[in-house]
């Protein structure tokens, strides 16, 4: 793959004219008026915000294990928690994704382990990049594959109180190929009730299946969502290359004009790829697709969660690649 098939950087839109009704006066009034509206209107939503946030408490990432921890409760106290953890570790190592997320005894162990990392680091990523704020406040339908563990549904709803209210409508549109579903109901119950996101701010459904599956119901998902994320799931994805290439392809014929997609997985060589006899890293792929605005690259960036939390597990620090696309 030559550096000229990579995508070229994208153009910023400038702002139209305003045809709406300008103020009477003259221009030093009018522009006096005008800055002192928007000041009023930042410094509203700027409080309304703050207001928001306090539910996160001062200990944000203590805050959302927390969260995590009421939900996974039950789990805990399972005797055979450390047996059914070593297994699902074992599995990793051999990159048998189906043994673990098949087998409905490892679901609810793999979440209580795995999400706590995932999950703030998710909830930074969202809280801090604007393009996914602006996400955040306003009426936006994501579609999650490779959902089903809870990483996205907590990092998201955390990330959720950065964000205006008063147009927040967001919709998780959750896939996975386990059962994921009592998992998915005890999170969303924690987080609901620490967080006061009501069904008209935050709506979440599951859908059990694999991504990889071509079928009507993936391109319609796909067609009407504003965003599709796939955190730490492609590169699982990529063991299957030839449905895994396939995937992408339904991706570019079926987004909508203006939806984002969000990649974030390993920035090791989990994420390797080869073609044609190289090695490339999977983002090289996706950021040669012509029809894939690349909004935000990074191509090596740490989360490491800070080192007074406390969880019953070890939290583990991430090393990732994030690449937000905008459809053209």
């Amino acid at each position: 793959m030559s550096q000229d098939e990579l995508s070229e950087s994208f153009s910023k839109l400038n702002a139209g004219e305003d045809f709406s009704e300008k103020p009477q006066g003259n221009d030093t009034e009018v522009t006096t008026a005008t800055k002192s509206a928007k000041e009023n209107r930042r410094a509203v939503e700027k409080a309304a915000i703050l207001e928001r946030i306090k539910r996160l408490t001062k200990d944000p990432e203590q805050n959302i294990l927390s969260v995590i921890q009421e939900a996974c409760k039950d789990t805990f106290e399972r005797k055979d928690f450390n047996a059914a953890l070593q297994s699902i570790k074992a599995s990793f190592y051999v990159r048998d994704y189906i043994g673990i997320f098949t087998v409905p005894e490892n679901l609810p162990v793999y979440a209580a382990a795995y999400i706590p990392g995932r999950s703030l680091c998710y909830y930074e990523i969202f809280r801090s990049h604007p393009q996914l704020v602006k996400l955040l406040s306003k009426d936006t339908k994501m579609y999650l594959p490779g959902s089903g563990s809870g990483s996205e549904l907590v990092g998201i709803s955390a990330a959720m109180l950065h964000a205006m209210p008063a147009r927040q409508r967001i919709e998780l549109i959750m896939q996975d190929i386990g059962d994921w579903n009592g998992v998915l109901k005890s999170l969303e119950s924690s987080v609901r009730n620490q967080w006061k996101l009501d069904e008209q701010q935050l709506r979440c459904s599951y859908e059990q299946g694999d991504v990889l599956d071509a079928n009507a119901r993936r391109d319609q998902l796909m067609q009407e969502a504003d965003l599709i994320t796939f955190m730490f799931v492609m590169n699982e994805l990529f063991v299957n290359k030839a449905k895994a290439m396939a995937l992408v392809q339904s991706l570019v014929k079926n987004m909508k004009k203006g939806a984002y997609l969000l990649v974030v997985d390993s920035a090791g060589s989990f994420s390797h790829l080869k073609v044609g006899g190289q090695t490339y890293m999977i983002y090289f792929l996706l950021d040669a697709i012509k029809s894939l605005e690349k909004v935000i690259g990074e191509d090596s960036k740490w989360y490491r969660y800070p080192e007074h939390l406390r969880y019953p597990l070890d939290i583990q620090n991430m090393r990732y690649f994030l690449r937000l696309y905008k459809k053209l």
